[in-house]
């Protein structure tokens, strides 16, 4: 029998049973890793947030936002993603769904859908600018990448972060989705739409609170994707009644986002020598 939410609150839940040598081999793994990472990267909180960007994107200075003519850790459009990932993320969590576990409606996925489309049709027209004598329906503009990007952030998280509740949750999670309905959605859209507005200030400090922002949003995605690796892999499906239950699995996923991030800064920087983006 399933257990409500209050009934998990009002009594005591034992912990979730992992053998010794996974935690003492997850935490292990998690010193070395993270450490060496954190050791070899550029140093500084913005210089993490560059080496999380690094490993996902071409960071064309060109293409990005700047804070005195230093480039944010990701270009305008997976600024825009990973800002959306975090303005959905944080809604959805002050409004009580950080268990919703259910995905959208057809008609909200309609939108969701049209956001992705949008944003695919933005970035094809912005790919082949790259080519010398292409002249496409019109000019790329970093505005439009920040803009389809926030939108198709929300889109992200309101689709990761069900699966990940679905995968944590012995009794499956709040039968609900992040965003129940457009009216919903509409209101998360002015949400996004103050985000943009704040990076399109170009205030230096706001933009550099930003930049870090959209960085913690990849390793969060990241996170929670190998989350529901680690659980599955480990035969821990559904195993969870309680967010703190949930470090040993969530280490191991940050710790595989952290060891992907750093296997790609090293072939990157093998290939390159450089910590900037790529210049076309």
């Amino acid at each position: 029998m399933n257990l409500t939410s209050q009934e998990h609150n009002s009594r005591k839940i034992p912990p979730v049973a992992h053998p010794k040598w996974m935690v003492w081999g997850i935490l292990i793994a998690a010193l070395g890793i993270i450490g060496a990472w954190t050791w070899y990267t550029q140093p500084g909180v913005l210089g993490k947030a560059d080496a999380v960007g690094y490993a996902i994107c071409h960071r064309i200075p060109e293409r990005s936002f700047l804070i005195n003519g230093r480039p944010l850790p990701l270009c305008a459009r997976c600024t825009g993603i990973y800002l959306g990932v975090m303005t959905g993320l944080g809604v959805y969590v002050a409004s009580g769904r950080q268990r919703a576990a259910f995905l959208p409606n057809w008609r909200v996925g309609m939108v969701l859908a049209g956001f992705v489309a949008i944003l695919g049709f933005d970035g094809l027209n912005s790919y082949f600018y790259l080519y010398p004598g292409y002249e496409g329906p019109y000019e790329p503009q970093n505005w439009l990448r920040l803009v389809t990007g926030v939108f198709t952030g929300l889109t992200l998280i309101t689709m990761v972060f069900p699966i990940f509740n679905q995968s944590m949750w012995a009794d499956g999670g709040q039968r609900s989705a992040p965003v129940r309905n457009l009216k919903e959605l509409a209101g998360l859209s002015l949400l996004a739409v103050l985000m943009i507005l704040l990076t399109l200030s170009e205030n230096g400090m706001i933009l550099l609170v930003l930049g870090v922002l959209s960085a913690v949003g990849v390793v969060a995605v990241l996170s929670m994707i190998f989350t529901v690796m680690v659980v599955t892999i480990t035969n821990r499906f559904r195993s969870y009644h309680q967010w703190q239950q949930l470090w040993v699995p969530y280490l191991a996923g940050l710790t595989l986002a952290v060891s992907m991030i750093g296997a790609i800064n090293y072939a990157r920087f093998y290939m390159t020598g450089t910590w900037d983006g790529f210049i076309f």
